[in-house]
């Protein structure tokens, strides 16, 4: 009973040795085309991130201003002023 199961054990993994092998052979030959793609990919991530990063920064700009703005209109009575 054990020397079946050693058998059977060892053809079950060769035949998953086998088909990994093979993935990874199919995947190796399709690479050339899809690396292509990848690197339009890639590129077009890097011009997002470079579009992402310019419009944050102006975001945090546009704050600062806004910051400085609300200060200027603000009440310096505390609110005990005449309104004009």
């Amino acid at each position: 009973m054990g020397i079946t199961l050693t058998i059977v054990g060892g053809l079950v993994l060769m035949t998953i040795a086998a088909a990994g092998f093979d993935y990874l052979g199919r995947r190796a030959k399709a690479s050339p085309a899809d690396a292509a793609r990848t690197r339009e990919l890639e590129r077009r991530l890097e011009a997002l991130e470079t579009r992402v990063q310019d419009r944050d920064e102006r975001v945090a700009k546009l704050e600062g201003e806004l910051a400085f703005v609300n200060r200027l209109l603000e009440d310096r009575s505390g609110g005990k002023g005449v309104a004009e």
